[in-house]
């Protein structure tokens, strides 16, 4: 995917009427792909590649910390 087409993806999903997310959910072992609902009916896969923030465990790159989620 072209990074300007993953940019409009991204603008047209959180644009709609109630961006909220409503679950976040790890779908597989040894990755870090999470799909992502929101409010509005969307859904979203997003691989994360690091996890910052206050509280946030020293991990790998590409190891989403269960404690984050």
């Amino acid at each position: 995917m072209r990074i300007r087409d993953l940019d409009d993806a991204l603008f047209a999903v959180l644009s709609q009427d109630h961006p909220e997310i409503t679950e976040v959910v790890k779908i597989d072992k040894g990755h870090s792909r999470l799909r992502v609902d929101f409010a509005s009916g969307a859904r979203v896969t997003i691989m994360v590649r690091e996890v910052s923030g206050p509280g946030v465990p020293a991990h790998a790159a590409y190891a989403i910390p269960e404690a984050v989620l």
